[in-house]
């Protein structure tokens, strides 16, 4: 008897949340909520002891969500680090507006500078506005980019294909896979992923492979960009070589270009550049990545499992050591123990069935920790 066949679903964004019903939940609960996970992050910060130069500031490009946001927290509030941070989210359709207002209200009344700007950090009037206003504020900048804005398609020349992946329900607030019940766990099926456009092409290029350079001249230009001193730093996803959608598309390319981009930052302005090696997590960037949401949750269950799953939170204060001034290094592995598990995922994925689903992450649904 061969494998189960599997239905085919289409994977849509948010798990198909309706735009009307994100409207009502973000417009009803999106304050709220960004104010309730921030104190429940803060309650858990302590300091890693890891000092800056001082005058100091870190630019994060990004940071209202995912492992950013969580740095940011950890580095206003756990370091006393003053923030900067660039995010593109809708108003009315995205948490990340009201998550970064809850925190830069929080850090102003713990007495740390800190300030979000919502714009396309890939245009030039936006990277001018911010450089500027640190200009005569601070003595050194750190940069650290985590725009996460590719196509997650693959290249004509790779071909259409499809991919395991779990259906899962998506909190409308939250906007990331809703894991705090097992009922939300739809089924287990087959979803296309599609060739990338031209213009699909061109976008994940210019957000996630040409974007440091431009920020690291300017804020070499504005004098911030200190040799010895600053850091640059770029959060980095180590695929496997043949991932159907990161290894077949722009997403791998973009990769290339970032890491080349980088090369030529270090070499010219004598900075540390580093790029962080970050295990899949539930976001809602990998949310939208076909088989990333089968991803997370099979690779969560195996560390659960071993006792070596770590919160976003905890990866993000694992992240801090990166700019001490002693850390000289290319990457910064934060993934070692997910790496590990890859053997025994696919083997388990491979295996997995419709009826054995649940019980087979029966570890991860329900499970506070993956939701933070």
């Amino acid at each position: 008897m061969g494998p189960e066949r599997l239905p085919t679903f289409t994977k849509l964004p948010l798990g198909g949340l309706d735009r009307r019903a994100i409207l009502s939940a973000i417009t009803a609960h999106g304050p709220g909520v960004a104010r309730q996970d921030l104190a429940a992050a803060r309650a858990a910060v302590t300091s890693t002891g890891v000092e800056l130069p001082e005058g100091s500031v870190v630019v994060l490009l990004g940071g209202s969500a995912g492992v950013l946001r969580a740095l940011a927290i950890q580095l206003l509030f756990g370091e006393r680090v003053p923030v900067v941070a660039v995010h593109y989210d809708s108003e009315k359709l995205q948490i990340g507006a009201h998550q970064a207002r809850a925190l830069v209200e929080a850090a102003t009344e713990a007495g740390v500078a800190c300030s979000y700007t919502n714009a396309d950090a890939t245009r030039p009037e936006t990277i001018a506005n911010v450089v500027e206003s640190l200009r005569g504020r601070y003595r050194v900048a750190h940069l650290v980019n985590g725009i996460a804005a590719g196509a997650t398609k693959r290249f004509a020349e790779a071909g259409p294909a499809r991919v395991r992946e779990l259906d899962v329900a998506f909190d409308p607030v939250r906007q990331v896979a809703d894991l705090a019940s097992a009922d939300n766990l739809r089924g287990l099926g087959l979803v296309d992923v599609d060739v990338a456009t031209p213009a699909d092409i061109e976008r994940t290029y210019r957000f996630m492979g040409h974007s440091t350079g431009p920020w690291a001249d300017a804020l070499a230009l504005a004098g911030l960009l200190v040799p010895g001193e600053s850091l640059v730093a770029f959060t980095d996803y180590d695929f496997e070589p043949d991932d159907p959608v990161y290894a077949m598309g722009p997403l791998h390319h973009a990769k290339v270009i970032q890491r080349q981009s980088m090369a030529a930052v270090a070499e010219r302005y004598r900075v540390r550049t580093t790029r962080v090696a970050y295990p899949a997590m539930n976001t809602s960037a990998l949310g939208a990545i076909p088989g990333g949401t089968l991803m997370f949750a099979g690779t969560a269950q195996l560390l659960l499992e071993r006792g070596e799953y770590r919160t976003i939170a905890e990866l993000a204060r694992d992240t801090v050591p990166m700019f001490a001034s002693s850390f000289d290094a290319p990457t910064l592995s934060l993934d070692a123990a997910y790496q590990a598990t890859l053997a025994e995922f696919h083997a388990r994925k491979r295996a997995l069935t419709r009826g054995t689903v649940r019980e087979a992450l029966a570890r991860v649904f329900g499970e506070p920790r993956v939701m933070q």
